[in-house]
């Protein structure tokens, strides 16, 4: 077996060559999920929503005309559901790299949601609409932050709104180091590392930093933890993998099932409180204005 430092080494390489799990990974994943995920969303919903209708009445456009919409990285549309609910005029365009999760939202295109099924960094790229509200829903973390914000800024509205809400550090505890045990004490079955938890905001603070760097002024903004228990590992590691949690996970290796054992060993020996497997989502959301002229900073 490889010494677990020269392992970590070799890992540290792969990532600075960007030899991780990528966008097509995290594609895969949620392809592979899109049938079970609106379980967590059903869950989570209720902090969703903390953004939702602040973001979209916070708008100076609001009551003036249709408020152009963009629900970026939009999954099976949680988001634009609750838009189209609240009756408020607008209009909505719903992107997501996923195209099993964006068959879910089929109905939406019946309701007036414009449906893209590509990368998201790619449609911003491409795109030449500009938008009054862009909403961005537990998809931040998968995107460098620099690159994502800046190219929100190009597409926004001056005076415009972004909402997101965010896995924060502290998320899914203890399940990174599980994770990292397991590859080390398989690194034949290794197949490339994944850099996800680098990219999450460190709560209220470091997430207003990214914004207040790329010229947007906070509105609001929160954090909170939700907590769920489960009475086995299985049960535990099932609720990650259904509901995309562990998103790009199974990508690190060349076969999982050979590695799902010693998961759940880990699992039950990290995670076990009074007979019962927690895992915690921590998550920061906030509410920010484009605070000066498009692609400057004040």
């Amino acid at each position: 077996m490889i010494h677990k430092s020269r392992f970590y080494t070799k890992m540290i390489f792969k990532m600075l060559k960007k030899e991780v799990v990528n966008q097509e990974d995290y594609k895969a994943s949620y392809n592979e999920v899109a049938n079970t995920y609106q379980d967590w969303i059903e869950q989570m919903g209720k902090f969703t929503d903390q953004m939702i209708m602040p973001a979209i009445l916070s708008n100076e456009t609001a009551g003036q005309k249709p408020i152009r919409v963009l629900d970026f990285a939009c999954g099976t549309g949680y988001i634009s559901r609750k838009i189209v609910g609240m009756g408020v005029p607008c209009e909505i365009t719903a992107v997501d790299i996923s195209e099993k999760m964006l068959e879910h939202c089929a109905d939406l295109s019946d309701q007036g949601v414009k449906l893209v099924h590509m990368d998201g960094i790619t449609f911003l790229n491409e795109t030449e609409e500009t938008f009054d509200v862009i909403l961005c829903g537990w998809a931040l973390p998968y995107f460098p932050h620099k690159v994502l914000l800046k190219k929100f800024r190009e597409r926004l509205a001056d005076g415009g709104i972004v909402g997101v809400i965010a896995n924060r550090t502290g998320t899914l505890h203890k399940m990174e180091e599980i994770f990292l045990r397991v590859m080390a004490k398989n690194p034949e079955n290794v197949r490339k590392p994944m850099d996800i938890s680098l990219q999450l905001p460190k709560g209220r603070e470091g997430l207003e930093n990214w914004f207040r760097h790329h010229g947007f002024v906070a509105v609001e903004i929160d954090e909170g933890e939700a907590i769920f228990s489960f009475d086995t590992p299985e049960k535990l590691l099932a609720w990650l993998n259904e509901t995309g949690a562990l998103a790009g996970t199974m990508q690190i290796f060349n076969n999982y099932e050979k590695v799902k054992g010693d998961i759940l060993r880990e699992i039950e020996k990290e995670k076990c409180r009074d007979h019962q497997y927690e895992i915690n989502h921590n998550f920061v959301y906030g509410i920010f204005r484009n605070g000066g002229v498009n692609g400057e900073h004040t």
